[in-house]
């Protein structure tokens, strides 16, 4: 969800299911359920296997949108790796804030008395004030930018999860495609839809306005917690699902 947003978070849960031997990926690219014995998964893996049969692109959009991935981003930012909506929008709008009123004293030396130096104090107030406030406009914390960039140090092509969690199925490493290291079939391949940063995420348009694809994820079963998605949503274990330095951002491919 960090690094790619719920787009992203939503892969990697189908590609763990796949890989716990849950679901199936046929070649014209319909996901579908694997009978076997009953086991506890996340909440956002239960909305997968919920929810197939169903073309695979179809099924991460499905996630994406689904109130599943919302409450994994909830979590996200009560656990201090993702801001609110509004916190991001309100520092925006101070920015632009800052830049009419520096706007404004240009018109008021023009027309009016205001000596011109104080345009020029004016305009570097404006610089400081943007340079200080810009880590606030962004959908990760601190926090949940270091979270990505462990998750970049343990990607390894033979992982595949980390692997699709860091850039997407749609993402390159080597010179390949995800889905190619992935065996997944270019027909089923050809389901998926590349996401863009603002799309139902927050991590880059972002995990601060919906997350996510985050883009960014951490969802899945980390080293925090093995049975929710809210313990695996920020550490860099099999469940870390924009690119993998972005933020949240649309989903995989990004």
């Amino acid at each position: 969800m960090l690094a790619g947003g719920p787009g992203r978070a939503t892969e990697v849960a189908v590609v763990s299911l796949v890989e716990a031997g849950a679901l199936r990926i046929s070649r014209d690219g319909l996901v579908s359920a694997v009978q076997g014995p009953p086991r506890s998964w996340t909440p956002l893996q239960s909305f997968v296997l919920g929810s197939v049969p169903r073309p695979l692109g179809e099924l991460v959009a499905a996630g994406a949108r689904s109130g599943q991935a919302q409450a994994l981003r909830q979590q996200l930012i009560s656990r201090g790796y993702v801001r609110t909506a509004g916190a991001v929008r309100a520092v925006r709008w101070l920015r632009r804030l800052f830049f009419l009123a520096w706007l404004g004293s240009i018109v008021w030396s023009i027309f009016g008395d205001l000596p011109f130096w104080a345009v020029f104090a004016g305009f570097f107030v404006w610089m400081f004030l943007a340079a200080m406030t810009y880590p606030f406009v962004r959908p990760l914390t601190r926090a949940g930018r270091r979270a990505v960039r462990r998750l970049r140090t343990v990607v390894v092509t033979s992982d595949r999860v980390p692997l699709v969690a860091c850039y997407g199925l749609l993402g390159r490493v080597s010179g390949q495609y995800v889905w190619q290291v992935l065996g997944i079939d270019p027909v089923a391949a050809a389901t998926l839809r590349r996401r863009r940063k603002s799309d139902g995420s927050s991590g880059s348009a972002s995990c601060g306005s919906g997350c996510g694809s985050c883009s960014s994820s951490s969802c899945g079963s980390s080293s925090d917690s093995g049975s929710s998605d809210s313990g695996s949503s920020s550490d860099s274990g099999s469940s870390c699902g924009s690119s993998c330095g972005g933020g949240c951002g649309g989903g995989g491919g990004d």
